[in-house]
């Protein structure tokens, strides 16, 4: 029965020593679709011997991505694991950090995955599961020009198996993110392609310009979602020379919760910004707008994209009674030797109805006297 044991408990060794080397993963196993586990074959996290120093890669090639789910049970503060991925982007996973993280690697890139221990063993564990998915076709939109094209980010993911968007233009593009301010949006898993998916000049995260716009190489931009997170944010397009008209030309997005736009177009060498604004429904409630009293002050909600035909739907120099509703989902702030504090937000159905309902109370009053 000792012998029994002892066998037992070599080969229990063995098996673990043999899971934990260095081995990477082969091409053959690069297959959209499948999952592969790093120790191969483990089922469960692997203890990690002291003084471990292993680099795992995880490759894609062209029109692939993968999702990697790391299973972290780090226990010493000097264990961790590296990430380091194409977009040179640096994570650094320890025993403070969550027990599941999950990354994504963008089409023809790789991901980096330090497991590094020193000489005290802590019982440190670790796995990584890697799910290779096909990267799908992107759909093509032309921008003209004046022109303004957006997309809700949650209508970008592929792992939704939702379109990627190409942005084609007869000149370079300027691309800005219409953060809604919702605490829950991340951006890190949303990428920025300068040209297209399969020819890509430059890939970005896209949490890189969530407060400042990117600017095209070229005449095309790509923007895709690697996984399913719910988000309230849009990304913008416009034309180059479009934006150019202006100091600045960003975009703000609207949600349940107030978000603030602070604009200040008393500086630049224009003295002239734009805004644009993106809902995720028709419907945006202007709560309250602090502006300057200048004279020359102007300061409208116009039709996007800013023209000098554009519909004004507010203008602030002779509306001062708030809240006011704007029904449409996207609109343009333009304000021209003026600074200002608009506090808006996007209510929810019940509150829309209830705010249809007030905004309707004397044509329903008076149909119902006639009837």
């Amino acid at each position: 029965m000792k012998s029994v044991l002892l066998v037992s408990f070599i080969a229990a060794f063995v098996s673990s020593s043999i899971a934990l080397d260095c081995t990477q993963i082969p091409a053959s196993a690069v297959v959209p679709g499948h999952f592969v586990n790093i120790p191969a074959g483990a089922e469960t996290p692997v203890q990690i011997p002291p003084n471990y120093d292993c680099t795992y890669q995880v490759s894609v090639p062209p029109m692939v991505y993968a999702r990697v789910s790391l299973d972290n049970g780090m226990k010493g503060n000097n264990d961790m694991i590296i990430v380091r991925d194409g977009q040179l982007t640096t994570t650094v996973v320890s025993s403070r950090s969550n027990s599941v993280m999950q990354f994504s690697v963008f089409p023809n890139t790789t991901t980096t995955f330090r497991v590094w221990t020193r000489s005290v063993d802590m019982h440190s564990t670790f796995r990584l599961t890697v799910f290779y998915q096909k990267m799908l076709n992107t759909s093509v939109t032309y921008l003209g020009n004046p022109d303004m094209k957006y997309f809700i980010l949650n209508d970008l993911q592929v792992n939704s198996y939702k379109t990627p968007q190409t942005m084609v233009s007869k000149e370079r593009i300027s691309l800005s993110v219409a953060h809604s301010g919702w605490d829950a949006d991340k951006f890190d898993n949303f990428f920025v392609i300068d040209g297209d998916i399969e020819h890509p000049n430059e890939v970005y995260r896209m949490s890189r310009f969530v407060y400042q716009n990117y600017i095209s190489t070229g005449n095309n931009l790509t923007v895709v979602g690697l996984d399913n997170s719910v988000s309230e944010s849009s990304v913008v397009f416009t034309p180059l020379s479009q934006t150019l008209q202006y100091d600045s030309v960003t975009a703000i997005g609207t949600y349940f919760q107030a978000n603030q736009l602070d604009i200040n177009a008393k500086i630049g060498a224009k003295k002239k910004q734009a805004v644009n604004v993106i809902a995720m429904n028709d419907y945006t409630r202007i709560l309250s707008v602090d502006k300057t009293s200048d004279p020359d002050c102007s300061l409208k909600a116009v039709q996007s994209p800013p023209t000098a035909t554009s519909e004004v739907f507010l203008d602030f120099s002779t509306v001062t009674d708030f809240p006011r509703n704007i029904t449409h989902q996207s609109f343009t702030i333009v304000a021209e030797n003026c600074a200002a504090t608009i506090r808006m937000a996007e209510p929810s159905e019940d509150l829309q109805m209830i705010l249809f309902l007030e905004d309707h109370s004397a044509a329903l009053s008076d149909f119902s006297s006639r009837n």
